[in-house]
């Protein structure tokens, strides 16, 4: 059992969006009589990577009491509709899908039928993309402006929930400025100890400058390091590379390629691995995340150089291995960010995933009242786990395309898939995915990652549903429903005529 009551000190180690949104939310549910300090030191650098959020980013901020407008302004933001994928298909380039945040109030997403979405069963049996449907889409295409998409987000004129990109530097300074303004400490040290005692409870941390600094609860987040989690606290490791083949990342920057900043995160395949831009104000965070195993260093900044048409400014080489840590919450410990786990920056899973891990934590401390049955710690981290393995099946999912042309594209496609994916795609060759098929990502109070409405839109994109499966479902459907179904496909046909 863990007693938080009468806690004196929590210390976050590691600042970072990770720290600093853990301190921030901490500071919020414990009383004033309880100090919250963050420890981190500006002689290490942050990884400086994750730019983008997910669905739960707002909500995030908000839970938190922060403005969004003043959020997207202190971090060089840009609105953020979803993802463009780009040349995951055949290599060409004009090859492109995409997976917009799609929301619930959308015209195909209203109308749901024992777990399916009909609507989405008649597109892919008419060969149509789904996000077609959707307001805003033709914003997302022909690259409008900030100015534009908020104008859709005032008046109501879009079916794609907001999320953002923002400067990971930014966005940690401007954290750290929110923590100094609500009575968090700050300290500037590089932590060389970790003390446990007998329970295997970190009790303290001893600092370069010989300070022993007591507490009573730690927040792990110092990034890739791991400097408590798998050290002076052990967990169990849970590799993903059986699964998933990129281990390094080169980040850089570079100017946006057109006069607006795109509406998505662009994620473009190329030889070895992708690509990623992602869209601020002044430039575009980008970086080949690529396997080591089928290209060098080297030849990936050639190949992105070439790709490009002019040279770029390595910041730095990320080697990764993809896997999570199985138990976060260990004692008195609590593991956030890129230290409790990492796959890839494909669809911007690190930043929604620790978002996750704090809310449900808060939960689970705040319902407690601040004592913690081990019973409950351990459905915590079951969660947390199950939340891990949705994310890995969900981004196998979009190498389980037809690419074949160079040797890491035939490497993927000759790497085994999943149990549970696996399972999935057995079951897509006769129908359509539905809410029931994720069920099992979904524990104790965790909320899910991906929505259904996600896996359809990456499936459908990849070819992975055949029309024949969507029409099975079809054939059941009353006259009445066959005539809304038709009914929609001739406002379809006619919305996707006028935008032509």
């Amino acid at each position: 059992m863990l007693n938080l009551r009468g806690a004196k000190r929590v210390v976050i180690l590691g600042g970072g969006t990770a720290g600093w949104y853990a301190a921030l939310a901490l500071r919020k549910i414990f009383s004033a009589a309880v100090e919250v300090r963050v420890i981190e030191s500006s002689q290490i650098g942050i990884v400086g990577v994750g730019e983008g959020g997910l669905l739960n980013l707002q909500s995030a901020l908000q839970a938190l009491d922060i403005n969004l407008d003043e959020f997207k302004g202190e971090t060089n933001g840009t609105y953020k509709w979803g993802f463009s994928y780009e040349r995951w298909r055949t290599g060409a380039e004009d090859d492109r899908y995409f997976h917009p945040f799609a929301s619930a109030q959308g015209a195909a997403s209203q109308w749901q039928r024992m777990g399916t979405y009909p609507l989405f069963s008649a597109m892919i049996h008419q060969g149509v993309e789904l996000p077609d449907y959707l307001r805003g889409m033709q914003l997302i295409k022909r690259n409008a402006s900030q100015d534009e998409a908020r104008q859709a987000i005032e008046k109501n004129e879009t079916d794609v929930i907001n999320s953002f990109h923002f400067d990971s530097y930014k966005i940690a300074k401007y954290f750290k400025k929110l923590a100094m303004e609500r009575n968090i400490t700050h300290q500037d040290t590089i932590v060389e100890e970790v003390e446990t005692d007998e329970r295997g409870y970190v009790v303290a941390l001893h600092t370069r400058d010989q300070e022993k600094i007591e507490l009573d609860f730690v927040v792990d987040a110092t990034g890739l390091s791991r400097k408590i989690i798998g050290k002076a606290v052990p967990s169990t490791w849970h590799s993903f590379r059986e699964y998933l083949l990129l281990d390094r990342a080169i980040p850089y920057h570079m100017p946006h390629p057109l006069p607006n900043p795109y509406l998505v995160s662009r994620a473009i395949a190329l030889s070895s691995g992708w690509m990623w831009q992602i869209p601020l104000m002044d430039r575009v965070g980008a970086g080949y995340v690529y396997s080591s195993k089928h290209i060098s260093d080297e030849q990936a900044v050639q190949e992105v150089e070439k790709t490009l048409g002019y040279p770029i400014q390595p910041q730095r080489i990320i080697r990764f291995e993809p896997g999570c840590f199985a138990q976060i919450w260990v004692g008195n410990m609590l593991s956030v960010g890129l230290a409790s786990g990492f796959v890839e920056p494909l669809e911007a899973t690190s930043i929604g995933q620790m978002l996750e891990t704090v809310r449900n934590f808060v939960r689970v401390l705040t319902t407690s009242q601040g004592v913690v049955a081990d019973s409950t710690i351990r459905e915590f981290n079951a969660s947390n786990f199950m939340s891990w393995m949705e994310i890995r099946d969900f981004l196998r999912m979009h190498y389980d395309c037809p690419r074949r042309d160079t040797p890491f594209w035939k490497d993927v496609a000759a790497t085994p898939l999943p149990e549970k994916y696996r399972a999935l795609k057995e079951t897509m060759q006769l129908r359509v995915p539905r809410l029931m098929d994720l069920e099992g990502y979904i524990l104790h109070g965790r909320h899910g990652m991906f929505h259904i409405v996600n896996w359809l839109f990456v499936a459908s994109g990849l070819g992975l549903i055949p029309p024949h499966a969507a029409n099975v479902e079809l054939m059941s459907l009353s006259k009445e429903e066959k005539q809304k179904i038709a009914e929609f496909l001739g406002w379809l046909q006619a919305k996707r005529a006028a935008n032509a």
